[in-house]
């Protein structure tokens, strides 16, 4: 059956992290602010396809507490890159963590409706069912639809095919094509159960869709007229099988079962001559198709029916051979396939230089057993188990390059070793030359001073070197002006001192405050120099104190981690190993179904080749006793 939505998990992921994220380039909403600058890191790099970047640096962010403005988005984002990993009890665990929080109802409806879609892929549908049901208001325009795929596909898993098709008919007739896939699976589930009329109901209305632009609508078409038409054969109604067989394209992806599906109802209706058209057709195509490879031996039986059994000879041998020629080149196949060859040509289509929800091949490898397994490769069984080996093999690269890199690390700390070891005489020094303490108290003595000025207003002890110079010359010279006599002379003398210093105490008062001021602020300076200096004396001598202890610390600390790494090393190496034999086992699984399927396509032509000769032996006349014995002498 087709699957209704995005058959993997990494898909899901994608979309989850995307609303997450509050953009994505189908998903039209309010872009949400970055206000954390690490959520915006992480954004970048999952924008940029890094999405095992993204993941690193988002737990790395959690851990420092560096997003406290985006807790919701982080944990959905979170809950999508594992997710995307495969990591299902992980991101459930998330999304339940976050609905027993108290989370805005945005976040709320979204983790409801991806928790659902977890259980659903775990198979727990009525847990899925109840965590649909939880989901208050709808969800955005992109999610809705998916939602409403979701909840039918629950209920056509728990059988209840008649509530699937209330609910998918509720829909506005512009989700057409979802409903369509919908239909189909419905009515292919219906027929498997046995109920052919109900099942061929619904399959008829999706095989008489007339959206003929839609590439993949009309491919639904052809698929679900497909189906019908082999329902109604299982049923033993050809002549109701033939039509919708009709109306499947002959130059569509399910010619060849159509082509072959008429001519099996043409031979139920004994009409083999009509049923000999579609089949000579097919015979013509490729030979690995199933279909062409039935009609090999459906031709000749159509040959004998109607009683051409040279004819019938002829094709049957023709098939024995193409059959023969076919099974060597599987087993040839098969031995390449578990010499390791496929993987190697399969990722030799593209670089493994990192982890992606989308990644796919650009082209199948041309080789032996390629060829065979179109069909398989393009399967999401596959699909995701090759992306996941391709993700297994990144994650190996980056553990080697971490172990590389741990390397470096002890480089560095004996590098920073040697460095301490050589700076520590010329550390030691250089702080006993530092008297702090000393320091600090020539601060406080100038402070005592200053506050003394101050409170005293000595404007002179404020005054400049020259200012103080010309003060003390002026004061010293008084006791000489006063021994000089009363004359003239005298007093002259006296009169310029006195005018002098008077004109030296104005300009001292004036800019006494001014001095005062910038004492002050000078003062504070030398205080915050001072506490700086303290501060970094104290981060020198605990960096030379705690230094043998950090590296000790640090030496054990890059020991464990190589420890680890090597751990995660065989670890990965063993899962790699494992994921190849699982790739490798699903592609033989599928090219000895085909060689099996061929070689029971030969014993049917050789059996049938058998009979035909045996019925001709039978019409030959008996010979005589005389021919027998050899004639008369």
């Amino acid at each position: 059956m087709l699957r209704f939505a995005k058959s993997s998990a990494l898909a899901l992921a994608a979309l989850l992290a995307a609303t997450a994220a509050g953009s994505a380039e189908d998903y039209e909403s309010e872009p949400i602010v970055v206000q954390d600058l690490a959520y915006g890191e992480v954004l970048f790099h999952f924008y940029q396809d890094d999405y095992f970047g993204a993941l690193t640096r988002l737990l790395s962010a959690q851990a420092r507490d560096e997003i406290p403005s985006h807790t919701g988005e982080a944990e959905l984002l979170l809950g999508g890159l594992y997710l995307s990993y495969g990591q299902h009890r992980l991101a459930g665990q998330i999304f339940e963590d976050l609905l027993a929080g108290s989370v805005e109802p945005s976040l709320h409806d979204r983790a409801w409706f991806f928790l659902a879609k977890i259980w659903h892929q775990r198979g727990y549908l009525d847990e899925s069912l109840a965590a649909l049901n939880r989901i208050n208001d709808a969800l955005p325009e992109e999610l809705e639809p998916d939602r409403q795929m979701l909840h039918a596909q629950v209920l056509m898993d728990q059988g209840e095919f008649a509530a699937a098709l209330s609910l998918l008919e509720a829909w506005p007739k512009r989700r057409e094509r979802w409903i369509a896939y919908a239909r189909y699976n419905i009515g292919v589930a219906l027929v498997r159960l046995g109920q052919i009329e109900a099942g061929a109901a619904v399959l008829n209305e999706v095989g008489q869709l007339e959206d003929d632009d839609d590439p993949q609508a009309v491919a639904l078409r052809d698929k679900a007229n497909v189906a019908l038409g082999y329902a109604w054969l299982q049923a033993s109604a050809p002549a109701a099988a033939k039509l919708p067989l009709q109306r499947v394209r002959l130059d569509g992806p399910f010619s060849t079962k159509a082509l072959l599906g008429v001519g099996w109802s043409d031979a139920e209706l004994q009409d083999y001559r009509s049923a000999l058209a579609p089949w000579v057709e097919l015979r013509g195509r490729d030979l690995l198709d199933s279909a062409v490879q039935e009609s090999l031996l459906a031709v000749p039986y159509a040959y004998a029916q109607l009683g051409a059994d040279g004819q019938a000879v002829e094709h049957y041998s023709s098939a024995i051979d193409a059959f023969s020629n076919e099974i060597n080149r599987l087993d040839d196949a098969i031995g390449a396939i578990s010499n390791g060859t496929l993987l190697a040509d399969l990722l030799a289509q593209g670089s493994v230089d990192g982890t992606g929800w989308y990644w796919r091949l650009d082209q199948v490898p041309d080789s032996i057993e390629s060829r065979y397994l179109y069909e398989l490769i393009s399967t999401d069984r596959f699909q995701e188990g090759l992306k996941n080996y391709r993700d297994l093999l990144y994650l190996d690269q980056n553990i080697n390059e971490w172990s590389r890199s741990l390397g470096a690390f002890d480089d560095i700390l004996d590098t920073k070793q040697r460095a301490y070891t050589q700076r520590l005489p010329l550390m030691q020094a250089s702080l006993a030359q530092i008297d702090l303490d000393a320091m600090n108290a020539r601060r406080v003595s100038l402070e005592s001073r200053l506050n003394a000025v101050e409170r005293s207003e000595d404007f002179v002890a404020l005054a400049s070197r020259e200012q103080q110079m010309l003060w003390r010359d002026l004061v010293d010279m008084e006791p000489s002006l006063t021994m000089l006599g009363d004359d003239a002379r005298g007093a002259e003398l006296r009169g310029k001192q006195r005018f002098l210093k008077g004109l030296l105490i104005w300009d001292l008062k004036k800019q006494y405050h001014e001095r005062s001021w910038r004492a002050q602020r000078e003062l504070q300076d030398l205080e915050r120099e001072l506490r700086a200096a303290d501060r970094l004396d104290l981060r020198v001598r605990t960096a030379r104190d705690d230094w043998p202890d950090q590296f000790v610390a640090q030496t054990a600390q890059v020991k464990a981690l190589n420890a680890r790494v090597r751990g995660l090393q065989g670890s990965t190496d063993a899962a790699i190993v494992q994921q190849q034999n699982y790739l490798q086992d699903i592609a033989v699984e599928e090219l000895v179904a085909q060689r099996n399927r061929l070689s029971t396509y030969m014993v049917q032509a050789r059996f049938s080749l058998a009979a035909i000769y045996d019925r001709a032996a039978a019409i030959v006349p008996a010979p005589t006793a005389e021919v027998v014995a050899g004639g008369p002498e």
